[in-house]
């Protein structure tokens, strides 16, 4: 599978250039820098994992959700700057129906909108590629700035939590592919 790219040009005011590389467990170790921040998880909780943690985690995500008719997509953000890693995307569902996404970016990448693209990026290859209709994700109801990758993808509270983080949900990205005459 070939990375996915964003646009070449941008404004000042936009993300820099990126690519959604698919998951492999040699990345663990770079990835492991990127999350190395114990900021990154004042919200979610945990610490952060060392290469070989993180290894073994991207193995058991490579294997599969093991459950019938249910995908997992899980793709590293990586900077066109360098090539460095930024963070992830990560998408739970089924397709042609709902899928729950979640995103990190590195401390070293935040604030330059580079969470919303690629969170948007996902969402625009999952109704195109697997014919979502749903979007959904949990926010933990203080992080200001997932609220607002959140809320770029038109995704809104539904009034729902789960583990003290707010549900929020809307519509995926309306695709050419789903909605061009047959």
């Amino acid at each position: 599978m070939r990375p996915m790219r964003a646009a070449p040009s941008r404004p000042s005011s936009a993300p820099p250039p990126f690519s959604l590389v698919p998951l492999d467990v040699r990345h663990a170790p770079a990835m492991a820098a990127v999350l190395a921040d114990p900021a990154l998880y004042r919200f979610t909780g945990g610490e952060p994992p060392g290469a070989e943690a993180l290894a073994a985690r991207y193995a058991r995500q490579l294997a599969g959700p093991g459950e019938p008719g249910v995908a997992w997509v899980n793709l590293l953000v990586r900077t066109e700057e360098g090539g460095a890693f930024a963070g992830y995307v990560q998408a739970t569902g089924r397709r042609g129906e709902e899928a729950e996404l979640a995103w990190v970016v590195g401390t070293a990448w935040q604030g330059r909108g580079l969470a919303k693209a690629a969170a948007r990026a996902l969402a625009d290859r999952l109704a195109a590629a697997a014919g979502v209709r749903r979007l959904t994700a949990y926010v933990h109801p203080e992080h200001a700035a997932s609220e607002a990758v959140a809320h770029a993808l038109g995704l809104r509270p539904d009034g729902s939590a789960r583990d003290g983080e707010r549900r929020w949900a809307g519509p995926a990205p309306v695709s050419p592919v789903r909605t061009a005459a047959p």
